[in-house]
């Protein structure tokens, strides 16, 4: 078919040469590869805080149990420690902060007096001020529990069995949260790094559709619309060429990132690059659209400035798009880039098919209809 070697040769021309296969394909994959692995170890790279709990009692061992569960901290138990020695740790960089329970907690919460775990830290930040408030808040739970179990005698004995069937109930909720449409996930609320991949796919592709204009600069393309063709396979084959070179860049991305940088959004390989595909098949259209309504590269370069980073910032790729005002948030309805995010996140927080189907169906109409504008506009009859 024609269109398959219109496609190929565009496939050669971005990176049939070994300059072109450096500069247009490794080279911008290796350098977001590398990002993506140093914001994957950033990630990982929790507070290691030190717990020692001198408390015999049920209340410190609900506590320092509860402390274990928390997925922001590295917790150790150093139970051989003293208070002295936990501050220790902290002064000399060891520990990041340390937790001291004391002995007499237990028996100061079921006699009604108020008791806290003492935090040591070199400094006041967001995470151990965090840390801190989740502290203050367990013990207000611990003491209302005890005293609901007392009652309004304080003389009386306290039951420990249902003190600890009271604890237990506590621990494991019968109300859970659930996934709904309106509910701003983990890549929603923290997108920066998936930014980056959308905002590096629509840079390719405008590299790849430079070439198509270099064409009809060059009247390469008006030569084209002369053989015995038809537009629709000339349009076809440019298309078709731009969607091989980006999945090409796309699979390389996500190759190094997910397998040498262990960079995961919380999704599967597969489904990322299902997601980035139709992402990719709708900035194809737009940056053809876009490409069909200026004279030469040059204008195209410089449309393209204007529009990829102002509509990745509309679109919540670098911020969550909650920080924006309603109107920018109802605006970013008509940019690929939400639909994108919004596809991501619902899978990243365990949606299936059924959750992305409208993202990616959004994706398509996109694509769809900017596709047949810029076969209709992108023709050799407007040259430089």
């Amino acid at each position: 078919m024609p269109s398959l070697q219109i496609a190929a040769h565009l496939v050669r021309r971005t990176m049939g040469s070994r300059r072109g296969l450096i500069m247009n394909v490794l080279v911008p994959a290796i350098i977001l590869s590398i990002m993506a692995g140093l914001f994957a170890s950033t990630n990982r790279d929790k507070a290691i805080i030190i717990v020692n709990n001198a408390d015999s009692g049920i209340l410190g061992e609900y506590l320092a149990s509860s402390l274990q569960k928390e997925p922001l901290y590295e917790i150790h138990s150093e139970p051989a420690m003293n208070e002295q020695q936990l501050k220790d740790r902290v002064i000399e960089g060891k520990a990041d902060a340390a937790i001291y329970i004391p002995a007499d907690f237990s028996a100061k919460m079921m006699e009604g007096d108020s008791s806290t775990a003492q935090l040591y830290r070199m400094n006041t930040q967001l995470w151990n001020a965090s840390l801190a408030a989740t502290l203050e808040t367990e013990a207000q739970k611990l003491s209302s529990s005890a005293a609901l179990i007392r009652g309004t005698d304080p003389e009386s004995p306290m039951d420990l069995s249902k003190l600890t069937a009271l604890l237990e109930a506590q621990a494991s909720p019968k109300a859970v949260l659930a996934n709904t449409e309106m509910e701003l996930g983990k890549i929603v609320s923290n997108p920066t790094m998936i930014g980056l991949i959308l905002m590096f796919v629509m840079l390719l592709v405008s590299q790849s559709i430079g070439f198509i204009m270099e064409d009809r600069e060059q009247r390469t393309m008006a030569r084209m619309y002369t053989a015995p063709l038809r537009s629709l396979d000339i349009a076809f084959g440019n298309f078709l060429g731009s969607m091989l070179v980006g999945t090409i860049q796309l699979v390389i991305v996500l190759g190094l990132t997910y397998f040498v940088f262990d960079y995961s959004p919380g999704i599967s390989f597969g489904w990322m690059l299902l997601v980035l595909e139709f992402f990719l098949l709708a900035i194809v259209g737009l940056a053809s659209a876009v490409a069909g309504l200026v004279r030469n590269s040059t204008q195209l370069s410089q449309i393209n400035n204007v529009i990829i980073a102002p509509s990745c910032m509309i679109s919540g790729c670098f911020f969550p798009l909650s920080m924006l005002p309603d109107f920018m948030q109802k605006l970013a309805n008509f940019f690929p880039q939400k639909w994108a995010l919004t596809a991501i996140d619902r899978l990243g927080g365990g949606g299936g098919f059924s959750d992305v189907l409208l993202p990616l169906l959004i994706l398509l109409l996109f694509a769809a209809v900017l596709i047949a504008f810029g076969s209709a506009v992108l023709r050799p009859n407007r040259t430089s």
